[in-house]
């Protein structure tokens, strides 16, 4: 059974997650009148640029997967 930890439960309609494996990801509330929930798994460079800069840099990064879920093809629909 796999442990995820939750680092970020935010306002915004995000999540920022740590698998059990290490990796952090994104789950994003996107959508207007269809909601629906994307996972996006963070870059190594995401990765550092949060441990940097923290929560701010977490919100711009949910901020730009609202505006594009898709976000270039690395959005995954969580079911």
């Amino acid at each position: 059974m796999s442990e995820e930890q939750v680092l970020i439960q935010s306002p915004l309609m995000y999540r920022l997650v740590r698998s059990a494996e290490g990796a952090l990801f994104l789950d994003v509330v996107v959508g207007g009148i269809a909601q629906f929930t994307v996972r996006v798994v963070l870059t190594e460079q995401e990765a550092e640029a949060y441990a940097r800069l923290g929560r701010p840099y977490a919100d711009r990064l949910a901020m730009d997967v609202m505006a594009s879920p898709a976000f270039g093809g690395r959005a995954v629909r969580v079911p």
